[in-house]
């Protein structure tokens, strides 16, 4: 039951992870809105996006899920 129950965390974190990049990418679009590359909170949110999206892969990878298994 504990192999079960550290998946459902496992899957958990991957939908909490995909909340997050949702919400910083509606952020990202608010400040390229205005225009502004160097804008201090588009880097910042920029950065978020990769930090998340490193940890996706990381979380994706336990459970057996490579990058190439999601090109097909």
């Amino acid at each position: 039951m504990s192999a079960i129950e550290l998946q459902d965390e496992r899957i958990l974190r991957v939908a909490d992870i995909l909340e997050q990049v949702q919400s910083v990418d509606e952020m990202i679009h608010l400040h390229r809105k205005k225009g502004d590359a160097n804008d201090i909170m588009l880097l910042q949110y920029e950065y978020r996006r990769s930090n998340f999206l490193k940890e996706l892969g990381l979380v994706l990878q336990g459970l057996s899920i490579m990058p190439r298994d999601l090109a097909a």
